[in-house]
């Protein structure tokens, strides 16, 4: 990860200039010692237990990722701080989740495909989002903004969160418990929840079968947090409903072809695209500022934002 001149600046110029900002793979032994603040973007192959034991002063691990379902929590110390960058890629995500949302309500691969072959075919007709109820599992930075674009639509926003407190945003929340009524009364899924030992797997078979027969779901979390056979033999089983996923039960090694061991993309109701519903060119700079004005809060030992609770991953 490489910061640019002013962002080293920002740190280097915290608490009266105590900090010094420098690469981990360029650090010796005597600086490991000394390292108070680890900003990671992913790393893994820099983050070994060996160095992380060297690091005697670390007491905040800063992610620039906003999920850390990555990381060993096994390894970190439980001494130090570890924040997601929570919030950091919530409007980048929102704008994704309603292109896949649009792209089934308004049934624009059907109307493609007909038009390719000469059929021209107004059935089926769009849907009309306005009124209808939109599940948001996981209503953090991403499932807030997910829910500010659904009230401009003038739909009913149902959130799911750790304490079920209610936000602008939605007009009920709840907590997992109350997951199986969310989901049987909702006419959209949005999944954007961490992946911890709770929500994987959260969306099974029983739970798919809760849904309406026409139900969109879009996935821009973790894929394991839905299970992978239970949502290929659902959407199979029910031509009604679609799936939008951006993410993967599988990923690819570098310069591997991507694949999945059960065929998705034969499923005319299905649609996959390569987890980058984050990504657009203001990201990088987004995310790197919020993780350094949390990096700003620690130095000024004010509440942080993002923390982790390691007994959810480890």
């Amino acid at each position: 990860m490489t910061l640019s001149s002013d962002d080293r600046q920002k740190i280097e110029t915290l608490d009266s200039g105590r900090y010094v900002v420098q690469a981990l793979d360029q650090s010796d032994e005597n600086d490991l010692h000394n390292v108070e603040v680890l900003l990671m973007e992913r790393g893994e192959e820099w983050l070994s237990e060996k160095r992380l034991q060297r690091m005697t002063s670390l007491r905040l691990f800063q992610n620039v990722s906003a999920g850390v379902d990555h990381l060993n929590f096994s390894m970190i110390p439980e001494s130090v701080i570890v924040c997601g960058n929570v919030g950091a890629y919530g409007a980048q995500i929102a704008e994704f989740v309603f292109a896949g949302i649009l792209y089934f309500a308004k049934h624009l691969r059907i109307y493609h495909e007909n038009l390719k072959i000469g059929i021209y075919s107004k059935y089926p007709i769009p849907e009309f989002l306005k009124g209808k109820t939109i599940a948001i599992l996981g209503a953090g930075g991403i499932g807030k903004a997910v829910a500010k674009i659904s009230k401009s639509f003038g739909m009913k926003t149902i959130g799911i969160n750790t304490s079920g407190s209610a936000d602008n945003y939605f007009e009920a929340m709840t907590t997992l418990d109350g997951v199986d009524e969310v989901v049987s009364n909702s006419d959209i899924i949005v999944v954007a929840l961490p992946l911890t030992k709770k929500t994987r797997n959260l969306l099974n078979s029983r739970r798919l079968g809760l849904l309406k027969e026409n139900c969109i779901i879009v996935n821009v979390a973790r894929g394991d947090i839905i299970e992978k056979q239970a949502l290929y033999d659902y959407l199979k089983a029910h031509p009604q409903s679609t799936a939008a996923i951006d993410v993967w039960w599988k990923y690819p090694k570098e310069d591997e072809k991507f694949s999945q061991d059960i065929p998705f993309f034969e499923l005319q109701n299905f649609l996959g695209s390569p987890h980058i519903s984050g990504d657009v060119p203001e990201s990088t700079n987004i995310a790197m500022k919020q993780a350094i004005e949390n990096i700003e809060r620690f130095a000024e030992n004010v509440p942080l934002k993002g923390i982790m609770k390691r007994n959810d991953y480890s």
